[in-house]
């Protein structure tokens, strides 16, 4: 007979398993990580990861949705501290805090195309669409606190956002990958807002 974890237990399990996850993930990806290793790092039987999640898919998926959640936060709080008379440096702190946490945290594996096609063919087909139009939408009311409502240029800045994502996999060939990420965000912003 399955043990029975009270709330509290299962939010903790839960949390521990996203966030050996989210380790694994940036030393070894989702293709590496076995939920064996999942299990004996949150200190678990296996059949009670299987309580939580279906696949290990499914956790590395629940990782993306939840760091995507927890920087549309961290990201709204940020601008409510930064000078708004100074648009593009706000908005670039923004987006190059984003960014270094997807690339330190090993997020932007997760958007890898293999990484991508293991998750989606366990999962719903259409989940990254749906994650992808999430965020999409997060990029647009965040620009729109500037007034900044062009539906076809926030488009555009959110897919040359996705192009610096994926040069992540090709860090390790650059020479400090922050600075140069966040000079690409500032120019891409200073386009968009148009100063």
């Amino acid at each position: 007979m399955p043990k029975k974890y009270s709330e509290v237990e299962k939010a903790n399990i839960k949390k521990d398993l996203r966030l050996h996850a989210e380790r694994s993930l940036f030393h070894k990806g989702v293709k590496g990580t076995s939920v064996d290793e999942l299990v004996n790092l949150a200190m678990i039987p296996k059949g009670t990861f299987y309580l939580f999640y279906e696949t290990k898919e499914a956790l590395f998926f629940d990782v993306l949705v939840s760091f995507r959640l927890q920087m549309q936060d961290e990201m709204m709080a940020m601008l409510q501290e930064l000078d708004e008379n100074h648009i593009v440096t706000s908005l670039t702190t923004v987006f190059a805090y984003l960014v270094e946490n997807m690339y330190r945290r090993g997020i932007f594996r997760l958007l890898n195309e293999e990484e991508m096609h293991m998750i989606s063919r366990k999962n719903e087909e259409d989940i990254y669409k749906k994650e992808r139009k999430e965020l999409l939408s997060f990029f647009r009311e965040l620009f729109s606190l500037f007034a900044i409502d062009d539906k076809d240029d926030i488009d555009a800045f959110f897919n040359s956002f996705l192009l610096i994502v994926y040069s992540m996999n090709y860090a390790d060939r650059m020479k400090k990958p922050l600075d140069a990420w966040r000079m690409l965000l500032r120019g891409l912003i200073l386009q968009l807002v148009g100063e």
